[in-house]
């Protein structure tokens, strides 16, 4: 990669160029970016000192997760409800009814993934998924508690997107999407609540393993999200019976809270937290990790830096080639 050489100039006014960035037909503009973007790498648990908050992230984060539940609740309430001509055909196949539905779910969140949005923020979507990347010290806690609030918010908008704004174009969707309790996850009343925090906290570390796996080996990056959607459709008739299959406590306590039943919430909170720390420790003793860079599920090679909305994909220089062009103007 070539990298313009200005003339001196404070730190923050340094300009470097990015590489071109090429897809079949598509040409990305020449970007140039600051040495402060450069050097700020909050998706790599190396922010820059004066920027300990990362308010695009959290934005891009809010918008792709409302993406997520809106499609994913949608899907569910065509497959799941009784007024739902889809769900009758299913009817007598519930396990192939169960098997789309998680396939569809899990769908939603690799279009979320792969939106402009999902593709800034890295698209965690989950509190496990942001939980695990903590405890691999690819964030930091400030940027963290921001992405956990990103989730809350889209959670709760995507939920009422989906359930009452829909309603309001479609008058027949707010009997459908209420007969399933909006979408929501509860604990099978037929086990205890401390076998479903159990299988959450098993789905979850299914779940953690295949994006550490997948994402710190630079060939398969590019299936992470694709395979998280399939994990859920093998998941989701194995699971379902006993807690729901959430994975997600975002995602359960947005859809509970319209329902008013927040009954045995916490265990989407303990379980899925439990299992995204036991997946680290797995993925540890069961293959190397030194290929996970940067806290994202898709989008990589960005160094753990923010990217550009306007072209998510635009890559600038590594931060050893960095350091060997600032040692060189020095």
């Amino acid at each position: 990669m070539t990298i313009s050489s200005p003339p001196p100039q404070p730190d923050d006014k340094k300009r470097f160029a990015a590489h071109h960035v090429r897809f079949p037909h598509i040409h990305l503009p020449h970007i140039r970016f600051s040495h402060r973007e450069l050097v700020d790498r909050p998706l790599a648990g190396k922010p820059h000192p004066d920027q300990p908050l990362h308010w695009k992230l959290y934005a891009m984060e809010a918008i792709a997760t409302a993406i997520m539940l809106t499609i994913g609740i949608s899907t569910t309430t065509i497959l799941a409800s009784d007024r739902s001509p889809f769900a009758a055909m299913l009817a007598p196949h519930p396990i192939i009814r169960s098997v789309l539905i998680g396939l569809f779910f899990g769908l939603a969140g690799t279009v979320a993934t792969l939106s402009p949005f999902g593709k800034v923020s890295g698209a965690h979507l989950n509190p496990s998924v942001t939980l695990a990347f903590f405890l691999t010290k690819k964030i930091r806690w400030p940027d963290a508690l921001g992405y956990l609030g990103a989730q809350l918010v889209g959670a709760f908008s995507g939920t009422l997107i989906s359930c009452l704004g829909i309603s309001l174009l479609l008058p027949f969707w707010q009997p459908m999407v209420s007969q399933i309790n909006y979408a929501g996850t509860f604990p099978s009343s037929n086990y205890g609540l401390g076998l479903a925090a159990l299988m959450e906290a098993i789905a979850t570390a299914g779940l953690i393993m295949i994006i550490y796996f997948t994402a710190s080996r630079p060939k398969l990056q590019h299936l992470t999200t694709w395979i998280c959607a399939f994990y859920f459709a093998v998941t989701n008739p194995l699971i379902a019976g006993f807690s729901g299959n959430s994975t997600n406590f975002m995602r359960t306590l947005a859809p509970d809270t319209l329902a008013h039943n927040l009954h045995g919430v916490w265990i989407y909170l303990v379980g899925p937290f439990i299992g995204s720390a036991l997946a680290l420790q797995l993925a540890r003793m069961l293959f190397s990790m030194h290929g996970l860079k940067e806290a994202r599920i898709v989008n990589f090679g960005h160094h753990g830096r923010v990217p550009r909305y306007t072209a998510p994909d635009a890559t600038g220089p590594s931060p050893e080639e960095l350091k060997r062009q600032d040692r060189k103007k020095n």
